[in-house]
């Protein structure tokens, strides 16, 4: 089995300013236009995979917030709320 990297010939459309910018960074950096593009590419689906598990946490965390307020604010509870008052624990 080889190691070689399988690489797929896909077309893309870039502005004039974005195809000059790129074709510049990839002469001052001397390596080839679509290493240039492979390595973006790789950041951005990084970048991707990082926002999804961020976006992951945030849903998981808003459900449980919104069960721990249902259960923390309630009349039977209140009383607890003002426990400095209730153990006459005195202010500084």
């Amino acid at each position: 089995m080889s190691n070689a990297a399988t690489s797929i010939e896909k077309y893309v459309h870039l502005s004039a300013e974005c195809a000059d910018r790129l074709g510049r960074l990839a002469r001052a950096r001397e390596t080839s236009e679509d290493l240039i593009v492979e390595k973006a590419l790789n950041v951005l689906f990084e970048l991707t995979d990082l926002l999804e598990r961020d976006s992951g946490s945030r849903e998981w965390s808003h459900l449980s917030e919104t069960s721990l307020e249902r259960v923390w604010e309630n009349d039977e509870d209140a009383i607890y709320d003002n426990w400095k008052d209730l153990y006459g624990v005195p202010t500084r």
